[in-house]
C-alpha cells in the first residue's frame, strides 16, 4: 500500500510552521497496511503510530530530508487525512475546525453568546502544547518503537 505524505517544517526562532509543498510516497508492507486500516479513523492515533515508528523516521531521514539532522518537522497530510489545522489554526478559522478543537480540548462555551475570540484564544493556548507533541525532531539516532 502506498501513502502520500506532505510535511511542514518547524521554525524554532519564529515558532511557526512552513508548508513543504512536495508530496512524498511511502510504501507500507502488508502488516503495516492492516495497522493503517485500523488506525486511519483515529487521526491522532495514526499520527502517533507513524511518529513513533523507526522505519518511518528512518525513511524521512533517508528519502525525504537527508542530511537534515536537527531539523524539526511535522506531518501535514497522510493521503486525505489533514493535520494542517493543528499548525495554522486562527481564531477566524472555519467553524468545523473551531468545533473540532473545542471537542478535542474539552472546551465548553458557557453560552451561545460567548465571544468566539475568547474561546479561540483558549484553543490557541491548548494548541501551543499539542503542536510541540506533534513535532518530529530528526536526530542522529531515533529511539522509536519498531511496529
Amino acid at each position: 500500500m502506498e501513502l502520500k505524505f506532505e510535511f511542514v517544517i518547524y521554525d524554532d526562532e519564529l515558532d511557526t510552521f512552513i508548508l513543504d509543498e512536495n508530496i512524498y510516497t511511502f510504501t507500507l508492507d502488508d502488516e503495516q497496511a492492516k495497522t493503517f486500516e485500523v488506525l486511519k479513523d483515529g487521526e491522532l492515533y495514526l499520527y502517533n503510530w507513524f511518529k513513533d515508528s523507526k522505519y518511518f523516521i528512518d525513511w524521512i531521514k533517508a528519502e525525504v530530508y537527508p542530511d537534515a539532522i536537527g531539523k524539526k518537522i511535522a506531518i501535514a497530510t497522510i493521503n486525505d487525512i489533514a493535520y494542517l489545522k493543528f499548525y495554522f489554526f486562527k481564531v477566524t478559522s472555519a467553524d468545523v475546525f473551531y468545533d473540532y478543537f473545542k471537542e478535542l480540548f474539552g472546551i465548553i462555551e458557557e453560552s451561545d453568546w460567548q465571544d468566539r475570540e475568547e474561546v479561540g484564544e483558549e484553543i490557541i493556548e491548548n494548541l501551543l502544547v499539542k503542536r510541540q507533541e506533534l513535532i518530529i525532531e530528526l536526530k542522529e539516532e531515533q529511539e522509536q518503537e519498531d511496529e
